[in-house]
């Protein structure tokens, strides 16, 4: 018997997110700012992002479902 293999949305776009990508760019940033790249200030600036990501993310929304890029299970 075979069964198929079931992959929740959020594992999906969790394994797509490239969070090698994120560090780099905040150490980065932080170099670029004349403040020292370590884990610490890296994580600091990381938990302040995720404050205004549920912000980000909201508006990025409205706006891709007013573009119609996005269909909305609304009607």
């Amino acid at each position: 018997m075979s069964h198929k293999v079931v992959i929740h949305p959020l594992t999906e776009l969790a394994d797509w997110i490239d969070t090698a990508v994120i560090a780099e760019a905040i150490l980065e940033e932080l170099e670029e700012q004349g403040v020292s790249p370590t884990l610490e200030n890296g994580q600091k600036v990381w938990l302040d992002a995720l404050e205004e990501l549920h912000h980000l993310v909201a508006s990025s929304i409205v706006g891709l479902v007013n573009r119609g890029e996005l269909i909305s299970n609304q009607n």
